[in-house]
């Protein structure tokens, strides 16, 4: 006897569609068949006209504001998220290993879905040198930021050459959020002694040309030091020169873009204000589009939501607004109807960017990812012809909006299990806080070529 079957649908993987049934045993997925004998299983469920997609494995979380990993996990959950990679933020003046084991229990304690963490580093002199302890934890990816200097989380490229030297040495992955910290914060002091309203000059502030120079500096950095990288949330057309160009060299540079970037423009600041304020900032519709093109032809690796959950008004003072938005409940969504239904990637390619990528760079493929005999049984069953509005009232964020207000959209999750235990049924979490676990990643030891 099988645990769970989940028959009548189309079974995508991120190069595959099929019409199977599905059968999980022990937490895993047992056996894939045109038609498996209903008997064989106590339980069901009925994917006829759905798609069966390998859970979403968000690589982007950031778990410190509104939303603590518990609740980020059930927004996440909802989304068809069903593994979480969080940024474990270790802030000047803490204990680099106790706060990323707080980061772990508080995981272990609360969350719905699976998770892994990334070090998130503020004060890289002092905590860059420990990265070889955070290593023991099976965490193997850290982020530096080449940005924020005013609210010093800035690291210089004296600390990014460092971090990549020793994370070279580990077997580990650089990330960075690649953006000149310092010459967009003299362009914003520059428009704010002009008098400029600095929403209604945001994108000058904050130049795609200088997005592109930093991507290309901080990998030419961690190209000497031998170390692959992550470049987080794209959002211009020029970054992908940089990206096409390095890569067709065949270094090992791995790329993310999110939903925020791929599905809205620059439009969204006079219908939103303060609450599309973002790092780096939603672009042109130019750069929209060009992204897309990105993803298609593989230049762009993933799709992350980097979910960060914050409450802010429209009105509120633009320039005193924090940077972010929540994300993950909706990224799925999104993707999927501004992608799939207007033609823009197949669905398996979404399936590519979205699963079965993440699960590779970070070391949890074949387990994560894809569905497949041996994997874990997280699965998702979307419904395509669902069409439905997304309201600031539907979100289960505790920032209480989203910036798809009021957007009708085609497809949504409908049921998800993890390791083979029913998550998301009838529009309802039936996991238990604290059901999650949370797995080491080895990180950045995937070729490119494998990802397109």
């Amino acid at each position: 006897m099988y645990d769970y079957l989940i028959y009548g649908g189309l079974v995508v993987t991120g190069s595959t569609i099929v019409r199977a049934d599905v059968a999980v045993r022990d937490g895993r997925i047992e056996h894939i068949a045109p038609e498996i004998d209903r008997s064989s299983s106590a339980k069901h469920f009925d994917a006829t006209g759905k798609l069966v997609l390998p859970g979403v494995i968000d690589v982007h979380s950031h778990p410190v504001y509104e939303d603590r990993i518990g609740n980020t996990s059930i927004a996440a959950a909802f989304g068809g998220v069903t593994h979480t990679i969080h940024y474990a933020y270790v802030k000047p003046g803490q204990p680099v290993i106790d706060t990323l084991k707080r980061f772990q229990d508080e995981g272990l304690a609360d969350s719905v879905v699976d998770f892994s963490l990334h070090a998130g580093f503020f004060d890289a002199p002092n905590q860059v040198p420990l990265i070889p302890e955070m290593f023991k934890m099976g965490i193997t990816s850290g982020k530096l930021f080449m940005t924020y200097a005013k609210l010093k989380w800035m690291s210089d490229d004296y600390w990014l050459m460092a971090a990549a030297d020793i994370l070279a040495k580990e077997g580990g992955l650089l990330m960075v959020h690649a953006e000149n910290g310092l010459a967009t914060d003299y362009l914003e002091d520059k428009y704010l002694k002009e008098g400029k309203s600095i929403m209604d000059v945001f994108l000058d502030t904050r130049p795609d040309l200088l997005e592109a120079e930093a991507i290309n500096r901080a990998t030419r950095i961690a190209q000497v030091a031998g170390c692959p990288i992550y470049i987080v949330h794209n959002t211009a057309a020029l970054n992908l020169d940089v990206i096409r160009r390095i890569r067709g060299e065949g270094y090992r540079m791995y790329t993310e873009t999110c939903p925020q970037y791929l599905c809205l423009n620059d439009e969204v600041y006079a219908r939103f204000g303060a609450r599309a304020k973002v790092g780096p900032p939603i672009r042109r519709e130019t750069d929209r589009l060009a992204l897309w093109e990105g993803l298609k032809d593989g230049s762009i690796d993933t799709i992350a939501s980097d979910h960060a959950a914050k409450s802010k008004q429209p009105d509120d003072d633009f320039f005193q607004a924090p940077f972010g938005a929540p994300q993950v409940e909706t990224s799925l969504t999104v993707c999927y109807d501004e992608g799939v239904n207007k033609g823009r990637i197949p669905v398996t390619r979404l399936v590519k960017v979205m699963s079965e990528n993440p699960a590779r760079i970070f070391g949890l493929y074949p387990h994560k990812g894809t569905v497949q005999v041996g994997s874990d049984a997280d699965i998702v069953v979307f419904d395509p012809h669902l069409r439905h509005k997304i309201t600031d009232e539907t979100q289960k964020t505790k920032a209480g909006y989203t910036l798809y207000h009021d957007r009708e959209v085609l497809g949504k999750p409908v049921f998800s299990m993890q390791r083979g235990r029913e998550l998301l049924r009838d529009g309802e979490i039936v996991a238990r806080p604290g059901c999650a676990k949370f797995y080491p990643t080895r990180a950045g030891q995937v070729d490119i070529d494998a990802l397109v």
